[in-house]
């Protein structure tokens, strides 16, 4: 296990940050964690499809998957580097609705999802006919998985498991040498981050603004948020030749959900939603990286 998730077992100092729905700590070398773990070995690996509700659907269609141009540029993006897609075996830790898997399975690849929600795995298996395990990657059942893959994505992952570097090396063993692993997550280099730590830094903790909806000790919430060098570090340590990074805009969430995490207020919401989308579309603010590496 390296420092980071080593770090996460041995909390001694007090938090850097209180927020609402989380305590961050900061680490001597700036890694920024929470003090909260997902029970993942209490989750039975039948999917339960009973838990597909119709709010669940709803939440599905309309938050999670509703930016269509984000699944299509995942998409893409795989495609340029894993080509020709056809006949190749791609992995998505984390696939959530599987309306990217279901792309590249169109395009003719061979995919395999992961997903531990029951109502997003369901939902995937009966909407877009998808291969869906519901067992972590660090799970002993991938270990005859290893060295099969073209490709594995974590598209928004990273950020809520346990033990990151775990998490990225098990996934780096599931590639064929020359296979490629692709993550995108919130950047802590960001404006969000940075500003939410001024703000709280300038109120004394009472206004965190972005810190809010950037950490949460929730179920499956994020735990860790990277900078772009933490990251790089992370990749070269799971054995992984870094071939692309890149800071890029993109939120997973109508704006409006975040709005409504920020200021617990659907008055406020209504009033700036059309502001945020204008400031916005006119200065996009590079929030997330993209990090590819290729397996030696």
């Amino acid at each position: 296990m390296d420092n980071i998730d080593a770090l996460k077992k041995s909390i001694t100092d007090e938090p850097r940050y209180r927020l609402d729905n989380a305590n961050v700590f900061v680490s001597p070398n700036g890694y920024h964690f929470i003090d909260y773990l997902d029970p993942v070995e209490e989750i039975s690996p039948e999917i339960n499809g009973a838990t597909l509700t119709e709010e669940e659907v709803s939440y599905i269609e309309k938050a999670l998957q509703s930016n269509i141009e984000r699944f299509e540029g995942q998409a893409n993006i795989v495609s340029r580097y894993v080509s020709p897609i056809k006949n190749k075996r791609v992995l998505d830790i984390g696939c959530g609705g599987g309306l990217f898997l279901s792309k590249l399975k169109n395009a003719g690849a061979t995919t395999v999802g992961v997903e531990l929600s029951d109502s997003r795995a369901h939902y995937a298996k009966t909407k877009y006919n998808l291969n869906v395990i519901k067992r972590p990657i660090e799970d002993n059942y991938w270990k005859t998985q290893e060295s099969s893959f073209d490709c594995v994505t974590l598209w928004d992952v990273i950020e809520h498991v346990n033990y990151p570097f775990c998490t990225l090396q098990t996934a780096t063993k599931m590639l064929k040498s020359g296979g490629y692993l692709f993550i995108d997550t919130p950047c802590r280099d960001s404006f969000y981050h940075r500003f939410g730590v001024f703000t709280y830094r300038l109120s004394n903790g009472v206004y965190p603004t972005f810190l809010n909806s950037m950490y949460s000790s929730h179920r499956f919430g994020h735990k860790q948020i990277f900078s772009i060098t933490e990251m790089k570090d992370l990749f070269r340590e799971a054995g992984l030749e870094i071939v692309e990074t890149r800071k890029f805009h993109e939120l997973s969430f109508p704006y409006s959900f975040y709005l409504k995490k920020i200021f617990k207020s659907s008055f406020m919401v209504r009033l700036l939603l059309p502001i945020v989308n204008t400031l916005l579309f006119l200065f996009p603010i590079k929030n997330k990286m993209l990090v590819i590496g290729c397996k030696k």
